[in-house]
């Protein structure tokens, strides 16, 4: 999957879908607004008839808003404006991933990472946005003989920071994250791995391996039984 980082109005995004938040009870996030202003109140005419009460989880994909360039927009339920704290945004990220990947938006533009996070800069929420929707997707096949994925999976999602400025800080968390993310789905693939073949000699070929890989930062070394006695 690939990650990117852009500053740029929401109305102006050629994508098969624009993400943004909604609030409890029916309050549009700020980018959200900017939406529903092009579309000349389309999107606020829905949440008044109970199509969305923002609660966390909820979903509303929207299809062909009008004066939107985006063929579709995705509402996600973000709870209560002041309690979204770390938790509460790693699940919106989550809900959101899920929702993507069942729904067929191959790419899309998400805003999400403009809310407000308690205590949390916008480095940390696209860094956290990429470790989620990899710990999303993640899983392991590599023992199937038949491997099941959707029919479009997401492939490409774009992260929107507020200014131009914080495109460098946002590419570097990015980085960050995918360095991350590939430590976890590493650790997560020996522990799912059966143990006649997840062995001792598994292991120090997977630690070569890492080595090799990342020579001038990790250095492997594999001992014997008689050596970790003279180790202690």
């Amino acid at each position: 999957m690939e990650f990117s980082v852009k500053s740029g109005s929401p109305e102006k995004q050629r994508s098969a879908c624009i993400v943004v938040g909604v609030f409890e009870p029916r309050r549009l996030s700020p980018i959200a607004e900017q939406l529903d202003k092009i579309s000349d109140g389309y999107i606020s005419a829905l949440l008044r008839r109970g199509e969305l009460e923002g609660k966390p989880g909820q979903t509303l994909l929207l299809h062909h808003v009008p004066n939107v360039l985006s063929e579709r927009i995705l509402l996600i339920g973000c709870g209560k404006e002041r309690e979204l704290d770390e938790r509460q945004y790693k699940q919106v990220i989550q809900k959101t991933i899920n929702t993507l990947n069942d729904t067929g938006s191959m790419e899309a533009v998400c805003f999400l990472t403009e809310l407000h996070v308690k205590g949390r800069n916008n480095y940390w929420k696209v860094r956290q946005a990429v470790e989620t929707a990899k710990e999303t997707l993640y899983s392991f096949d590599q023992l199937k003989t038949n491997k099941s994925e959707p029919r479009r999976p997401l492939r490409k999602m774009v992260f929107n920071v507020p200014t131009r400025r914080e495109l460098t800080s946002g590419e570097r968390a990015i980085q960050h994250g995918l360095a991350i993310a590939a430590g976890i789905k590493a650790a997560k693939d020996l522990g799912n791995m059966p143990p006649n073949i997840c062995n001792a000699a598994y292991l120090a070929s997977q630690a070569r391996q890492l080595a090799d890989s990342y020579s001038k930062n990790v250095i492997t070394r594999v001992i014997g039984e008689q050596q970790m006695k003279e180790l202690g």
